[in-house]
């Protein structure tokens, strides 16, 4: 009854000879297209949430094992110890920084060096 020979001739022909029957053709045709296309949205839509719901079974605790991970890693390395600012190591930085300046220039590679200004952060 709706196959496709149905789409060569139009489901309701309007002329002298119009039959009230052919109203009932024609919304019954229309009635199985749109259950058709209902059935077809909800069917992806069905399909579209079980492939989230796969996705979060999969990767919803990502973030919380990479950051385990990394605590883990970081539990393991070596602790650096912690050094205290004080001024004399202020300045012994300035002056580790003048001795390798001044090493690389006495090296005679031709560079030149020119401190602007050191900030702390």
């Amino acid at each position: 009854m709706f196959g496709v020979e149905n789409f060569k001739e139009p489901i309701v022909q309007l002329n002298e000879n119009f039959d009230i029957s052919q109203l009932g053709t024609a919304a019954l045709y229309g009635g199985a297209m749109l259950l058709i296309g209902m059935l077809t949205i909800f069917a992806v839509l069905c399909i579209l949430w079980a492939s989230l719901a796969v996705f979060k079974l999969c990767f919803h605790d990502l973030p919380a094992r990479r950051a385990r991970e990394k605590s883990e890693a970081s539990s393991d390395s070596v602790a650096t110890p912690v050094v205290e600012y004080t001024p004399a190591a202020d300045a012994e930085i300035v002056a580790v920084i003048a001795a390798a300046i001044a090493a690389a220039e006495a090296e005679g590679s031709g560079l030149k060096f020119r401190v602007v200004s050191f900030r702390r952060k």
